[in-house]
């Protein structure tokens, strides 16, 4: 009886496996269009100066039945560097989130620090403009990439390779013959190893869906950068009126360090310089009286 039904098994199996590769095809021809869809159709793209950080637009509902991969990039000012740090990663902790990864380097009154900050995709809007709010913000971008169609054709090969590989557990229950439970132990082994790698992609699917992304630059100055007021010509000069200023101010301020800075090498230049004023008028002199003293010997000539 079981080698009567053994046939039937097999020829089932290949049946399912023929509909699996099928739909997964489909699937993925699916996501190869997906793929080649403007940025615009793919997701959203968003840059904005200062004067749009707090802009508050929600896009929960474009979100709500696609699987979007979120990022958002900032750069910060900030006068008060380690009170500005220590706020970031309490937002971040206050949003369910938590620091990925991070670094600091310079010196104190020109400290420079890069987080990138994981927060749940539900809290994205919300951290997004808490941030915006807190820290003088002079550029943010945000941006998502829509895998839908990606993560959909790793469900369906996930669910065809699950049921394709409880067929095999079947028959390989019932069979007796040698080489045909090798053969079916090899097919569960690539089956297996087919799941796992889906899965690990579902996986690393769900990480960057289910935490959006924040990379954030903030940086300590003396004066924050001014942002424009508006986009017209009038804001336009203002602007470059207040940066010419700044830059005014930063020179001074940077050749008043210098000398300070350099004090002892000043110093030492103005002595040598003195020295060399009092050479030079010396030989000059005693140039004047050999001059002097010949014209004297020429008279009495």
């Amino acid at each position: 009886m079981k080698k009567r039904l053994f046939p039937l098994f097999l020829a089932l199996l290949l049946l399912l496996s023929a509909c699996g590769a099928s739909v997964s095809n489909s699937a993925s021809a699916a996501a190869g269009d997906s793929g080649s869809m403007p940025g615009d159709m793919n997701g959203w793209t968003e840059e904005a100066s200062a004067d749009t950080a707090e802009s508050g637009a929600d896009f929960s509902a474009v979100r709500k039945n696609a699987k979007l991969i979120l990022n958002a990039n900032l750069t910060l000012e900030t006068q008060d560097f380690d009170k500005a740090t220590a706020d970031i990663e309490k937002m971040a902790a206050d949003a369910g989130g938590y620091l990925e990864s991070s670094s600091l380097s310079g010196d104190a009154g020109s400290r420079h620090a890069s987080y990138v900050l994981r927060i749940p995709q539900e809290k994205f809007e919300a951290f997004y403009e808490q941030l915006g709010s807190s820290v003088h913000v002079v550029y943010s971008s945000r941006s998502s990439e829509d895998v839908t169609e990606q993560y959909t054709d790793i469900e369906t090969r996930l669910a065809t390779l699950t049921t394709k590989h409880e067929r095999l557990l079947a028959l390989l229950d019932q069979a007796d013959k040698m080489e045909d439970i090798i053969s079916l132990e090899n097919a569960l082994a690539d089956c297996e190893y087919e799941i796992d790698s889906l899965t690990g992609s579902k996986r690393h699917y769900d990480d960057l869906v289910g935490f959006s992304t924040f990379y954030v630059d903030l940086k300590e100055v003396q004066t924050l950068t001014a942002t424009p007021e508006g986009s017209g010509f009038g804001a336009q000069l203002a602007q470059a009126a207040k940066t010419g200023t700044r830059g005014l101010v930063n020179a001074v301020r940077a050749l008043i360090v210098g000398a300070v800075m350099f004090w002892p090498v000043l110093l030492l230049a103005a002595a040598g310089g003195g020295a060399v004023a009092v050479l030079r008028r010396r030989r000059r002199k005693a140039r004047e009286a050999e001059q002097t003293e010949i014209s004297t010997k020429k008279d009495d000539r």
